[in-house]
Order: C-alpha cells, then structure tokens, then sequence
C-alpha cells in the first residue's frame, strides 16, 4: 500500500513521462504530466500505442537512450522527448516495460545551433588560413623583387657623380627597414598558419634541452643579444622527447620578446630550466616594461598589442605562436608580471 502510495505520489509530480507498456509496447500507464507535455488526458491514450496518438516515426528501442519526435496535440510542430525503456521481469520472462521520458527540445535544438555555429566558425577559419597562406605567399616575391632592386640602386648610386648620396642612401635605407618590418609580418604569418596545418602530424624526438636552447640562442641572435641571456639549470645535460621546431619557434618569440621590451641599457634576460618528477619548466624572465594586470588575458591573441608597448614595434603574434605551439604539445604557458619590473612566462 505505501509502495502504490509513494508510485502516485512521484508520477503526479514529476515533469517527466512515466509510461509502463505491455509486451506490445501498447500503453498500460502513462503519468499525469502528459497533460502539460503533450496536452493529451489519460483517457484518450492508455490502451494505445505512441505511433497511434504521437505520431512517432521510430520503432521504440529497449535499454538505450532514444530521442524521438513527439507531436502534441492539435499541434503540427513536434516536440523532442527523450526516452529511456527498461524490460521488467517476471519468472526470468519480460512481463512489461517501463519508459521514462524527458523533454530535451530545448537542449537539442541549442545543440544543433550550437554545431551549426561550431561549423560556420571552423569554415570561416579555414578560409581566414587559406587567405592569409595565400595573401602571405603572394607577398614573398614583391618584397624579394623590391628588396633586390634596392641593392642594385645602391649599387648604382656610387658611380654616378650628379646624385647627393647620402639623401638618397637615407631614403633607401628607410624602404630597407620597412622591407624588414613587411618580411617580419610575413614569416609570422606563415608560421602561424604552418603550425595550425602540422597540428595532427606532431612528431617527438630525443634530444638534450640545455644544448637546444643554447645552439637556438648563438643562431638566432646577435653577439650584442647573446651577451644578455643567461641559461640557468642544475642539470649538465637534459634529455627530453619533444618537437625541435615547435620548441623552436616557443623559445626563438619568448626571447625576442623579453629583449624587445626590456630596458635597453639594463637588458637582462634569464632562461631558467628546472626538472620536475614529471615535467621540465623552462621560465623566460626579463626586466622590462611589463604587463597590465587586465591585459593578461589577452596578451595572447592574435594581433593584441599591450598598452605599455605601443611606441615598440610588433604585431601582436609572437605569444599567439607561443601559444598555438605550447598546445600542440599539451603544455602550459604562463605569464606572471609586474609593470615597469618585468615579465616572467613559463
């Protein structure tokens, strides 16, 4: 008596269907809920089958989630229900089933919006790659055409008695160093879109950090750059298997960067190793212009500038490469600062 008691007292509340079903799937109960759900009484579809009163277009399947369309009463547009129908047993033989059905329309329909957006975002990327690849490569050639054609007026000048040199060796050495800014956009924007490319085809390697990142450093950078960095380790050697050109472009825009915004005539950049029992932290830290507290978010998106670096020159790509690349090796990388004290990434 208290088991029916309690039955009637949670089909009368709840805002789900609870339908008990003959072997037939023909309707021997259904709870009051479908009154507000679906707008039926109890009368009008015990003894019925779904299909018969619903217009259900699937056969109902036992022991796993379905989600089928429902149609209301007096109503063309259907409601989606999803319906879960377990077998009850008696004497080892299906006597019965029991369905439990909720209402997901909402759910469902933000999800195929949310997979609609999720598909018009990821199209709009692969054409802002395509163009940017394209627009990028396109470039290569005029600058190289450019840049060339300089060097032979250069060339030029220093026989020919009627020109004023040192004007015009100024102005082509202005072209020169916007040729050199126009080159920097470029590459960054070809890294950029060549590591989103290589994202599935991340390949590791065994190799020692500490020569690494040492080799990176006198390749990359002048002698004057190179007298200001500093590797820190305990370790002589440190093997790690990682992507040497993903680590490469990682470390190659943290030092640029820690250089660019660092004090010039108090330059000190710190490239701190230290081993973990599961992990290698590497730490980039300068003394330069920092960051603004509400800035931090940002600092790594594409083409963000800080701020505090306006009057620097850049593009707001290098952390985004920072970043894109740190991902594609399932690391972290974080930014402590503080502002006119330096910036401190790991």
């Amino acid at each position: 008596m208290e088991s029916a008691k309690l039955f009637e007292l949670i089909t009368n509340n709840t805002k789900d269907l609870i339908v008990l079903f003959n072997c037939d799937f023909s309707i021997l109960y259904i709870s009051p809920s479908v009154k507000r759900l679906l707008g039926y009484e109890l009368f009008e579809i015990v003894g019925k089958k779904m299909e018969d009163i619903f217009a259900v277009e699937e056969p109902l399947r036992v022991s796993e989630p379905q989600i089928l369309a429902f149609r209301p009463k007096n109503k063309t547009e259907k409601i989606l229900l999803e319906s879960l129908i377990k077998p009850i047993l008696l004497n080892d033989k299906v006597d019965r089933y029991l369905g439990i059905l909720r209402d997901v329309d909402i759910r469902e329909n933000l999800k195929k919006e949310l997979e609609a957006a999720l598909k018009k975002e990821k199209e709009i990327n692969e054409n802002k790659s395509k163009l940017i690849s394209m627009a990028s490569h396109e470039l290569k050639n005029p600058l190289a055409t450019i840049s060339s054609s300089l060097e032979l007026l250069s060339f030029y000048i220093q026989d020919d008695p009627h020109i004023v040199k040192p004007n015009v060796e100024r102005h082509i050495e202005k072209i020169h160093t916007q040729l050199n800014r126009l080159n920097e956009i470029v590459n960054e924007l070809l890294t950029m879109e060549k590591t989103k490319a290589q994202n599935q085809d991340v390949t590791l390697s065994s190799f020692d950090l500490i020569t690494f990142i040492s080799t990176l450093i006198n390749d990359s950078f002048s002698d004057a750059d190179q007298a200001k960095i500093k590797i820190k380790c305990k370790e002589d050697i440190l093997y790690i298997n990682s992507n040497k050109i993903l680590l490469h472009h990682i470390f190659k825009n943290l030092i640029e960067n820690a250089i660019k915004y660092s004090k010039p005539d108090k330059t000190k950049i710190q490239v701190l190793i230290e081993v973990g029992k599961l992990q290698v932290d590497v730490s980039v830290k300068d003394n330069g212009v920092g960051v603004n507290p509400l800035e931090k978010d940002k600092v790594f998106d594409q083409f963000y500038r800080s701020s505090r670096t306006s009057e620097l020159t850049g593009f707001g790509l290098g952390l985004s490469i920072v970043k894109e690349c740190a991902s594609m090796l399932d690391a972290k990388v974080t930014l402590k600062s503080t502002i006119d004290k330096g910036s401190f990434l790991k």
